[in-house]
C-alpha cells in the first residue's frame, strides 16, 4: 500500500525580491551548525548533568 504525500501550501508568505531572497540564503549558510548562543547552551548542559545525578 502506498501513501500519497500530502501537499503543503504556505500561508503567510512574504513577497521578496531576488536578491533579497539570495541576501537571505547566504547569511543562512553562515549562521548554519553554528552556535549562537554558546552561554546559554553551556548552562543547559551543566544543568542537566546535574539532574542526572540526582537519585530520583
Amino acid at each position: 500500500m502506498e501513501r500519497k504525500k500530502q501537499i503543503l501550501k504556505a500561508k503567510k508568505v512574504l513577497s521578496m525580491s531576488k536578491s533579497t531572497k539570495k541576501r537571505i540564503s547566504v547569511i543562512a549558510k553562515d549562521i548554519k551548525g553554528k552556535e549562537l548562543f554558546p552561554e546559554k547552551v553551556d548552562l543547559a548542559k551543566k544543568s542537566l548533568s546535574n539532574l542526572k545525578s540526582l537519585p530520583i
